[in-house]
């Protein structure tokens, strides 16, 4: 069981990948790839303030994340071992004007611009946004107003790009979490495409690849009938409180 711990980690940590939109119930495919250019594809499926998340294979077997933003927990299903454990999602850091290593007189608060330049992607109109942050990094975001409001689910250091990958460093992930998606929440604007660049050039990006509109059945939000809980047991064998990510270092 205790092999299965990194696993569920990773599982927390990349959820805040993950794109929920009050309005839009339906699957959704993303394309996560880090500066080292080797990309992964997560399947999620959204219903309300649910996500799901099916996560890559792996010696556990097939298994499957579903983030609860009501509730503010993750729910980590393993189905070849019928059992699943809850834990509360890391509370979100605060928003900290200058988190970035510029010097403190040149540290200002990232701010979303929005540029000329429109793209059709995956059938909806998208407009690019630009987020200039301290130090040099940038995000360049593709968003459209066709798919309702964006949220992170309230996790911490939310880049677009997931563990080791947001911001394009680990040590942008504070400035990247505190940046883009900060500035999107509470409003229609929903991303289908983000390239973030850090200070030392370094690229990564998220793309959705395939988004499908359809009414998604409650049951695929909750735990089988016939899954055992093992919350209680995880959280003895050592399970990190809230399954909180490593600090940068």
């Amino acid at each position: 069981m205790k092999k299965l711990l990194p696993l569920l980690l990773a599982a927390t940590l990349l959820a805040p990948a993950v794109a929920s939109a009050a309005s839009f119930e339906g699957k959704v495919s993303i394309k996560i790839t880090p500066p080292s250019g080797q990309s992964q594809q997560l399947s999620m499926s959204v219903k309300d303030t649910m996500t799901r998340m099916e996560m890559p294979a792996s010696p556990a077997g097939a298994m499957s994340a579903i983030m609860d933003a009501t509730k503010h927990q993750v729910t980590v299903l393993m189905h070849q071992q019928h059992m699943y454990m809850v834990q509360p999602l890391p509370e979100p850091r605060a928003a900290t004007p200058g988190s970035d290593s510029a010097p403190a007189a040149a540290r200002t608060e990232p701010v979303l611009e929005k540029t000329g330049t429109t793209e059709k992607i995956l059938g909806y109109d998208c407009v690019k946004y630009v987020v200039a942050r301290n130090g040099g990094a940038t995000d360049e975001i593709w968003i459209t107003d066709q798919l309702g409001t964006f949220s992170l689910l309230g996790m911490t250091g939310g880049g677009a790009t997931g563990p080791g990958m947001r911001g394009g460093s680990r040590g942008g992930a504070g400035a990247s979490g505190q940046g883009w998606e900060r500035l999107l929440q509470g409003k229609e604007m929903f991303p289908l495409r983000v390239v973030s660049t850090s200070a030392d050039g370094k690229v990564s990006r998220f793309e959705v690849v395939s988004l499908e509109k359809a009414a998604q059945p409650a049951a695929d939000f909750a735990p089988p009938a016939d899954y055992q809980d093992m919350s209680q047991m995880m959280k003895g064998m050592g399970m990190p409180p809230g399954m909180r990510p490593p600090s940068g270092g």
